[in-house]
């Protein structure tokens, strides 16, 4: 889902000129119960905010055997998702496309 205008994602009232999120969440059946939501904003500095959020438990009693990885995978990937969107801005900053930062001055990567 796309938006503009409205307040930045990250906290600190910056102003929004576009947003993508998404999210999903495990079905019942599944061996965890959780969601994930990804946030991608340009500020109206033309800074580049991108944010990860997982949060889950185990739902089978099998889970809690492998939990601790799940938990390991699960932070693996924001960060390495976190690198894949930095270097694409990077990138696009390159061509000329994305005039922000993804990381240090004036943008910012998180992970909830």
């Amino acid at each position: 889902r796309g938006s503009g205008g409205g307040g930045g994602g990250g906290g600190d009232g910056a102003e929004c000129k576009e947003r993508f999120s998404f999210a999903h969440g495990c079905l019942d059946g599944h061996l965890l119960a959780g969601e994930e939501s990804f946030v991608l904003e340009r500020r109206a500095d033309d800074s580049v905010w991108y944010g990860v959020q997982t949060f889950s438990r185990p739902a089978h009693p099998l889970a809690f055997l492998g939990y601790p990885a799940v938990r390991l995978l699960q932070w693996r990937f924001a960060r390495d998702s976190m690198r894949a969107v930095q270097r694409g801005v990077e990138e696009a900053r390159g061509s000329g496309g994305v005039s922000g930062g993804a990381s240090g001055g004036g943008g910012g990567i998180r992970r909830g």
